[in-house]
């Protein structure tokens, strides 16, 4: 593992590691199916592309972008900055950036998004904060057709002056 080459003083040292062979057969993989939920701790920040299946709980920090066809739990710890496809996404902490859902986006207590909204569920808890858009996943919403019916009122001969 580690070799150390005997050595005067002030001269480096000349190590190497090598990581042990794993197999893919022991590789554990969580997938949508599984009941288990991934968790990474708010000791954690990673720059990039964050791909997984499954449930995740993210309490660190994040900038880049995510991609899931699983449930995204964002910690009320975690500092996200990133572009989010997920099918459904649960915020406790701070995002920054637009997110994509297929099923729903819950914004809870405390939490802060600042960044567009798509999907089919958006939930915004009352002490929340939200700075955005949202549309519904399937497209632009048409409003509904505002057509006042006035009823004409006759003068009828009963009415008096």
């Amino acid at each position: 593992m580690f070799n150390r080459t005997p050595s005067k003083k002030n001269e480096t040292l000349d190590t190497t590691f090598s990581y042990p062979e794993v197999q893919k057969d022991h590789t554990a993989r969580i997938d949508a199916s599984s009941p288990r939920t991934a968790m990474i701790t708010d000791q954690v920040e990673i720059k990039g592309t964050l791909a997984f299946d499954g449930a995740l709980e993210f309490n660190g920090t994040f900038e880049g972008e995510i991609i899931s066809q699983g449930t995204l739990t964002i910690g009320s710890e975690a500092i996200i900055k990133a572009e989010i496809q997920a099918a459904k996404v649960i915020i406790r902490g701070k995002v920054q950036g637009n997110i994509t859902a297929t099923e729903s986006v819950e914004v809870c207590d405390n939490a802060e998004l600042f960044g567009d909204v798509q999907t089919a569920k958006f939930i915004v808890a009352e002490a929340a904060t939200f700075r955005g858009r949202s549309d519904p996943i399937e497209g632009k919403a048409s409003a509904p057709e505002f057509a006042p019916v006035f009823r004409r009122l006759g003068t009828s001969s009963s009415r008096s002056k």
